[in-house]
């Protein structure tokens, strides 16, 4: 008797976790259904992807699937809170990775590197090595920025599976050099500041004063006198919280803080900065009303544009291209009271003229300046380096 009631008791509790489970699944798939579809995270700091559109092609090939399935990990119901909660029973269980960002010593979460196939990479160098025999005239520099990942690999999990980007840099560095450009490596600079300060905790960015830094060296290269304005170092906020954590769900209780270089000397020749697209200008690089958003790094020039102009009223003729991801955006500042005409161009968002672009400014160096994950893994500065057809 006693047998027949547990095992009733069994089965009775099993058909109710059953009814539970099916009801949860049916509550998740309606909320899915009527839920408008997010575009944008906050949180994470990029775009989500929307619903494919159903092609036969598309499912032959497998790619619906895959499209399918990344779009319903975007859209998933409460995804925010879930991260969380995932990184949370990871770090219980001894986790020390999710997402692809490591869980480092002193606060650090550091996005791993992904090296480039072979073919991507000789692509991009073939294209930055053909403009650069296409223009002799110009002088030309590149600034690869090593990221936390390399400069702070002591601060990593112990045995985490990270590759090394010294060689792949050390690839960009010998291409470029045989072509006579100038490959600014602030490996050792950073290396011996990495006590510095010269990353955020819970963001892939270097740090203004990071920037800084390379900047000094940079500056030797280019025949800048960067001595001749000092600065002031000034925190604009403490409250930033960087994509990092927001892409793991680690250290969600954690921020950074921000910093501003502002020039010492009265008489710094100012700058106007012109947003072409959008077609506003403004005084000011920074952008202070992103300080209350997420994405309070987007107060350096507002976020990432197609292209932006800085006029600076100082007596050099100088002109120079920037060629750039969101590294530059605190790096940049740093060059202007130095050029008349810096023209700053992210590859990722630009489809026009480059060659025209440059003849209209009378460009007149060229200085390619991005961190090395997005560097290697991003094909738009092939594109953009590429003469367009009938140019």
């Amino acid at each position: 008797m006693k047998m027949k009631r547990k095992r009733f008791s069994y089965q009775y509790f099993f058909h109710i976790m059953g009814i539970l489970f099916a009801i949860l699944l049916l509550i998740f798939m309606i909320f899915s259904l009527v839920k408008p579809d997010r575009s944008f995270s906050e949180k994470e700091n990029r775009v989500l992807s929307s619903r494919p559109g159903f092609d036969l092609s598309q499912i032959a090939s497998g790619n619906y699937e895959t499209q399918y399935e990344t779009y319903v990990n975007d859209q998933f119901p409460l995804r925010d809170l879930w991260v969380t909660i995932k990184a949370a029973t990871d770090r219980v269980l001894g986790k020390t990775d999710g997402n692809g960002v490591y869980l480092g010593k002193s606060g650090y979460l550091m996005e791993d590197f992904t090296p480039p196939s072979k073919e991507q990479l000789d692509r991009t160098l073939n294209a930055m090595t053909a403009f650069a025999s296409n223009h002799p005239d110009l002088k030309q520099y590149v600034l690869i920025a090593p990221n936390a990942v390399n400069i702070l690999k002591d601060k990593l999990p112990a045995s985490a599976p990270v590759k090394d980007q010294n060689q792949y840099l050390d690839a960009v560095r010998d291409a470029v050099t045989a072509q006579g450009v100038t490959f600014i490596d602030v490996r050792d600079t950073l290396t011996s500041h990495k006590d510095d300060g010269i990353y955020y905790h819970t963001d892939h960015h270097w740090t203004t004063q990071g920037a800084y830094f390379a900047f000094l060296q940079a500056a030797g290269a280019m025949d800048l006198d960067s001595s001749s304005i000092p600065y002031d170092k000034l925190p604009v906020t403490t409250h930033f919280q960087g994509t990092l954590s927001a892409k793991s769900g680690f250290r969600s209780n954690e921020t950074d803080e921000i910093d501003v270089f502002l020039p010492r000397n009265e008489d710094t020749p100012a700058s106007v900065v012109n947003y072409v697209s959008q077609q506003k200008k403004s005084a000011s690089f920074y952008s202070t009303e992103q300080l209350d958003t997420r994405d309070k790094y987007a107060m350096f020039f507002g976020g990432n544009f197609p292209q932006i102009k800085i006029s600076t009223a100082t007596e050099s003729e100088r002109t120079l291209l920037v060629l750039k991801d969101s590294y530059a955006n605190c790096f940049v500042p740093f060059l202007a009271p130095y050029y008349r005409t810096i023209i700053m161009i992210d590859p990722r968002y630009y489809y026009g003229d480059l060659e025209e672009l440059m003849e209209v400014e009378n460009i007149q160096e060229v200085l390619y300046l991005y961190n090395a994950n997005t560097f290697f893994s991003d094909t738009s500065l092939e594109l953009a380096l590429t003469p367009q057809q009938g140019a």
